[in-house]
This record gives structure tokens, sequence and C-alpha cells, in this order.
């Protein structure tokens, strides 16, 4: 009885607290419960990394254009470091920190909030008004006459600047390239090539007279995770600035997938004598509450909120965490309330996590190939009777080489898809195809498959609440309720009776008499 009162007391306790928190934070923050509620904003987050050797240390990051952040939510954050802008003759922005004693690993991060409809990446038409005008790129004779040849060559067949753009960067990638256009490269190629090149295009378009400018930008995707900045090229076609991309030259890319960061072709970053190995790298996230409510929220004392405090790589990796609880709590209910049967407690939940990046049907069918084929060679494992860790490690190596080779067949057979699958936790697979072998051996091969059937449909149950937007919503702006999914499951797991599989088994039992 002490045992009933002091669980239906500890399942009150987590149920309040977590929804007490929740409506705290929706009544006082206006955070809202619907996701949906609150127009998108994407959140873009600049981190150079540099190792300091304990002198006095600067670094200095270009910023989006004045014109672009006068209506962005800004947030500059690096502990130990004074920090400020400074403004051009131009009107160009650069962040400053500074400090004067640094040692070890260093990391600054600058921020830029805005609507998830995008920016403009058109920047102005010039610092004093009026149409740009081309810049000279000041070639030599022989390569201006190369230059020259090219340019009327491509200019036959084109009819606007958007043609002459793809016509020039069909010339540059070409296989075989005309003499002119080799001796261009020779002369722009230097140690970075893909540099070389965009700045090859630049100079060809400022040369037939199109207006053109390098420009770094940031792709708009949270999947990608951490990336270096993207070159593009901005060229003005008499009436707009448009942004591509040199290595998709046909594609003029939107505002919604792209927010170009910075342009002019100075240098991105720029860490002073104080460290050395600096890197840049960018990450995107799309925030479903406006910005204001979420600094608030940052600011607070709520333990639960600091999440939002964190830089956007590391919010991201707890996009997915928060959702292992969701698989874990619906492998409690289909397990002891259902009584479906599968192989470990965590396998579905893990096989669902990794089916959210890919495509269902293909995700399934690659899970399914790998297990019988691991299965297969598991069996001709067995007959060298090895012990159980060298076993297993050797399953590990199987599931590594089965990958690599799906992944070498997919692409050969133009089935993107099939790349997914390091998506799959190989240490997870090599497990299940040591278990279901050993239950085929002690049990039969009928409760192997039905234990790993059982398995998969756990996982694609889980995986349809973990993909739905609401549910993710509420795990990862409101992490708080997950201590209600706890009160739920210690109530579950003290759960005794019979499962409604059991109920189905033993519909024909007569007790006797």
């Amino acid at each position: 009885m002490r045992s009933r009162f002091q669980l239906l007391a500890i399942v009150i306790l987590l149920t309040a607290l977590g929804g007490g928190l929740a409506a705290y934070k929706h009544v006082y923050f206006h955070i809202p419960m619907k996701a949906g509620d609150k127009p998108a904003e994407w959140l873009v987050e600049a981190k150079i990394t540099f190792a300091a050797f304990g002198d006095a240390v600067s670094a200095r990051l270009a910023l989006p254009s004045a014109d672009i952040t006068a209506d962005l939510g800004i947030d500059a954050q690096s502990a130990g470091y004074s920090f400020r802008t400074e403004s051009d003759a131009k009107g160009d922005q650069t962040a400053v920190w500074e400090s004067d004693s640094k040692e070890g690993p260093q990391a600054l991060y600058y921020r830029v909030r805005f609507p998830e409809t995008g920016v403009s990446s058109a920047g102005p038409l010039s610092p004093v008004g009026g149409l740009p005008k081309a810049i000279d790129p000041g070639l030599s004779r022989g390569r201006r006459a190369a230059a020259q040849s090219v340019v009327k060559r491509v200019s036959e067949f084109s009819s606007s600047p958007d043609t002459l753009f793809t016509g020039i960067f069909h010339e540059i990638t070409a296989i075989e390239a005309s003499q002119e256009m080799a001796l261009l490269k020779r002369a722009y190629l230097d140690h970075d090539t893909h540099r070389g090149l965009v700045n090859l295009g630049i100079d060809l378009l400022n040369l037939a007279n199109v207006p053109a400018r390098l420009a770094y930008g940031v792709r708009l995707d949270e999947m990608r995770g951490p990336q270096d900045a993207l070159l593009l090229i901005e060229y003005f076609d008499g009436a707009h600035w448009k942004v591509r991309d040199p290595d998709s030259p046909a594609a003029e890319l939107r505002p919604d997938e792209v927010f170009v960061w910075n342009r002019g072709g100075d240098a991105l970053y720029e860490v002073g004598e104080g460290g050395e190995n600096s890197s840049l790298v960018f990450s995107a996230t799309r925030d479903l509450i406006p910005m204001e409510r979420l600094m608030d929220l940052r600011d607070s004392g709520l333990m639960v909120a600091t999440i939002f405090g964190l830089p956007v790589s590391q919010r991201q990796i707890f996009k997915f965490v928060v959702l292992i609880p969701i698989g874990a709590f619906v492998v409690v209910v289909l397990r002891n309330i259902i009584g479906l049967p599968t192989l470990g407690t965590f396998m579905p939940v893990l096989i669902a996590l990794s089916l959210l990046e890919m495509d269902l049907e293909s995700g399934l069918i690659m899970f399914v190939v790998i297990v019988a084929a691991g299965l297969l060679f598991r069996f001709l494992l067995s007959r060298l009777n090895l012990l159980v860790v060298p076993r297993v490690a050797a399953c590990v190596v199987i599931v590594t080489l089965l990958m690599m080779v799906l992944s070498v067949v997919s692409w050969r057979l133009g089935m993107q898809e099939g790349l997914k699958i390091t998506l799959f936790p190989m240490i997870i697979l090599a497990w299940t195809i040591e278990r279901m072998s050993l239950i085929w051996e002690e049990e039969g091969k009928r409760s192997a498959l039905v234990q790993v059937g059982g398995s998969l449909i756990v996982a694609v149950i889980a995986f349809f609440f973990m993909q739905q937007r609401q549910i993710q919503y509420w795990a990862f702006y409101f992490p708080e309720l997950l201590l209600v999914l706890l009160a739920g499951i210690i109530l579950i797991g003290r759960y005794t009776g019979y499962r409604l599989s059991e109920l189905i088994r033993f519909k024909n039992f007569e007790p006797a008499s």
C-alpha cells in the first residue's frame, strides 16, 4: 500500500511539474502551444574557431550589408571577449572581438535572424545611387585577347545576361576546353581551384559589360549541419541583382534557398596574431517562435530553457535527441500494454530515428536487406565456434561492408536514397543480427521472424509519432513535457495485468470447474 502511494505521489509530482512549467511558459512568455501559430524564422550562425596561445587576440567577421541587417534580429555571443561592430565608407559592417589574453581552443559566434519568407539577396545598386557599372578586370594583353575571344563566342548564343552567365560557366567547366580557355585557366587556377574558376567567371562577365561580384552565402537547409561559406556570383541583369551558384549555373537561387551573408570579394573573416589554425563554418536552423519570445525565454531562470542559449549546431542535435523519449514511450506501450514482441528495447527507437531522415519504404527495404544478408554471414560464422565478443565484432565488420556495397550499388543504379544507409546505427544492426541468429537456433525460425517483424512494426509506429510536427514542436520547445511522459512510463511500469495480445491468445481458455 505504501509503495502504491509513493508511486502515485511521484506520478502526480512529475505531471504537475512538467505541465506547470509548460503552462508557465505559455502564459508568461506567450509561447504558443500549437505549432504554426507564429511565423517561422531562420537563424543563421557563424562560428569562428581557432587556437590561442596566451597572448592578446582579435578576430574580425564580415557581416551582411547594413540595409539588410537593419531589419534583422542580431545576436553576438562570445564569452570573455569585448565585442563591437565597425562600418567603413561603403557602409559595410564588420564584427570585431578582442581579448587581452586567451589560451587554448576558442569559439566565437555571430547570429542573424530573419523571416522564413527570406530576405532579398540584392544589395543597394551602388553606394551613391544609380546603376552599377562593370569593373574592368585589368588583364594583360594576351589574357585579355583570350578572354575577349571566349566572351565573343559565348555572346553569339546568348540573348540576355542570364544565358550569358550560363554559357560562360559551361565554357569554364567543359571537359574539352578551347585554347583560349586553357590559357585563362592556367592563369587563374592557383592553390584554390574552385575560387580561381569563380574569379575567372566574374572577370569574363565584367568584360562582357555585365556587372558581377563575388558573394558568400549560406544554404538554408537544417539537415546540412555545419557548412562552409558557399561561393556565389551576383550579376546585374539591367534591372536586378541575381544570385547564382557557379556549380549549378542554369538555376537562379531563390531567397528561401540561400542567404547571402556578404558580398564584394573581400576576406570573410580574419584572426589576428594571437590565434592560429582558424576556420569559419555556418549553421542554419528554423525557429517556430519569434525572436523576442526566445530571447525572453533564454534569459529566464528556467533550467529547461537553457537549450535556446546553445550554439545552433548543438541545438540541431537536440531536435533529434528529444524525440528519443517519444519513441521509448511508444515501445513501452506496445510491449507492456499491447504485447508486441521486439528484439531488444531500444533497437526500434533507433531505427525509427534513422527513418526520420530517409524515405520510409526505402529505409525498410535497406534494413531488411542488411539484416537478411548479415544473418546469412552470421550462420557461416557460427561454424567457426567463435567466442561472443569476436563474433559480434565480426558482425560489425560484415554490416559495415554490406552498407558500403549497398551504397555503391544504389549510386550506380541512380537511387539517391541508398546513400542514406549510413544513418542506420551499425552496432545496433550487428546486435540485431546476433540476437536474431541466437533466437533462430534456440527457439526456431518462426520465433525469430516474429520478433524481428514486431520490431519493425514498433519502429514504424514510433516513426509516425516522432515525425508529427506538433509532437516535434512540443518536445523541442516544451521539453518539460517529457516529465509527463516519464510519469506515464513509470505508471505503465507497474502494470502487471494481461496484455491485449494475451487476451486474444487465451480467449478460448475455460477455467477448470
